[in-house]
């Protein structure tokens, strides 16, 4: 496809570097130093110009001919003006805009954006529902359908599950077990083995039910007290969706003019200006009694320097956001388990916008691991077939299939259907074998 991207921030440059590999992709951006670092990191084509200048619109799209364009500059009024030219130009080309505040989410948008992304929305949401998850420590949000994969630590305390067989355990409605972790290992085929501590389990289910299982596993007290370091967009965010749990909340941050502010639009947040690595400061806040500590500045650094502060005095259940991709092994090798990489959330929801009929609807990929769904094609080898007569690749596993509406978690006796939406988990899986079998090919790579 030709696609045009509107910028090269953050959002832009990684758009970028997931749609050049299998797309012809045009990046306009006016900063002349930003736009000769994405022409030599990605196989992409470069107009150094104003994106909000309607005259470089025509020109790109024309000259590009382009059948999408994604805005993601800084501003969200002038994404969707972008948007807006954009259609005006050529009414057919499907237009995506980033938005960042809120109140730009409308749900009518009078043809101009044909979607819509926020990556610092769904960060929130997603940080908001892993700090309400005592034994979390991952979770990734499938909105399209409805569900979530939750990831949960088995410490000392979990004693209702250590020893157990996940197919002995009477799990909740709307959950199920795809995978086990241990230490560097993913067991897939985890129905008879036993879980350990130290273990991490997999769950995929409605948010009611990947709360049940959390509570399954045993809650010794109820999370009810977050500090959030750092008050950005997610930060903001991240505390209004907290506040309206009814739960108390501390946000800090070093601007007092955004503070002062702030303080204004909360009623039950407490507003705290100072700086957010300063140890005084945080010990006297009392970070350690917290039940959950979220650091999310918008620098990398920061967030890294106050997890570890936090963890020095004694903060329990740490979450940090980072936007770098290197800087996901630097958090795992501070032993900060609960990370939420902003460049992933942006890889995946570009990966899920741009598909082609009939393909996958959603993708997750992270570390070799990938979460996807695709359609029951009508010649597809599993058509008609029983699910324990299939034998997927290695490295497979078939979670769930969605049907009418509804889901339905697999047994052996469970039978494949024409246009069953099949859920699916691999993990470094050679899906080319996958594609064959199934009769589609997926748009793991865009």
């Amino acid at each position: 496809m030709n696609i045009i991207i509107v910028g090269a921030g953050k959002v832009g440059a990684t758009a970028a570097e997931v749609l050049s590999n299998k797309n012809d992709v045009m990046v306009i951006e006016e900063d002349t130093v930003v736009a000769e670092k994405i022409k030599s990191l990605y196989n992409v084509s470069i107009f150094n110009e104003s994106g909000t200048n309607p005259k470089v619109l025509e020109e790109a799209i024309r000259r590009h001919q382009a059948e999408i364009i994604i805005s993601t500059v800084s501003e969200d009024a002038d994404n969707l003006y972008i948007c807006m030219m954009s259609k005006r130009i050529k009414p057919d080309i499907t237009t995506i805009s980033r938005i960042r505040d809120p109140d730009y989410m409308v749900n009518d948008n009078y043809g101009i954006v044909d979607q819509i992304f926020s990556p610092e929305l769904l960060s929130a949401n997603i940080l908001s529902s892993l700090a309400l998850l005592e034994n979390g420590v991952d979770y990734e949000s499938f909105e399209t359908i409805g569900m979530g994969l939750a990831t949960f630590s088995v410490t000392k305390e979990n004693t209702s599950v250590i020893g157990k067989v996940p197919i002995g355990l009477d799990m909740p409605e709307g959950a199920y077990i795809v995978a086990i972790k241990r230490s560097d290992a993913i067991i897939l085929d985890c129905e008879t083995v036993e879980i350990r501590m130290a273990d991490s389990i997999c769950v995929l289910g409605t948010p009611k039910g990947i709360e049940d299982f959390n509570q399954m596993m045993g809650v010794d007290r109820p999370a009810s007290d977050f500090v959030i370091l750092g008050a950005t967009v997610i930060g903001v965010q991240t505390a209004r969706l907290l506040e309206s749990k009814k739960r108390y909340v501390k946000l800090i941050d070093n601007d007092p003019v955004l503070c002062r502010r702030l303080a204004r639009q909360f009623s039950t947040v407490k507003i705290i200006n100072g700086n957010i690595v300063d140890p005084h400061l945080l010990k006297m806040e009392n970070v350690a009694r917290a039940d959950v500590l979220m650091t999310l500045d918008n620098n990398d650094e920061t967030n890294l320097l106050a997890s570890l502060m936090g963890k020095k005095l004694g903060a329990t259940k740490i979450i940090s956001e980072y936007s770098v991709l290197d800087y996901e092994s630097i958090f795992e090798f501070a032993e900060i388990p609960s990370r939420i990489g902003y460049y992933n959330i942006v890889t995946n929801q570009i990966a899920k916008m741009i598909k082609t009929e009939g393909n996958s609807s959603l993708m997750m990929k992270h570390d070799g691991r990938m979460f996807f769904s695709m359609i029951i094609q009508p010649k597809s080898e599993v058509t008609d077939q029983y699910v324990g007569d299939v034998k997927l690749p290695e490295g497979c596993r078939l979670t769930g299939l969605i049907r009418d509406g509804e889901v339905i978690f697999p047994r052996l006796d469970t039978k494949f259907q024409e246009g069953d939406q099949a859920l699916m988990f691999t993990n470094f899986a050679k899906l080319k074998k996958l594609e064959k079998m199934f009769g589609i090919e997926l748009n793991y790579s865009v």
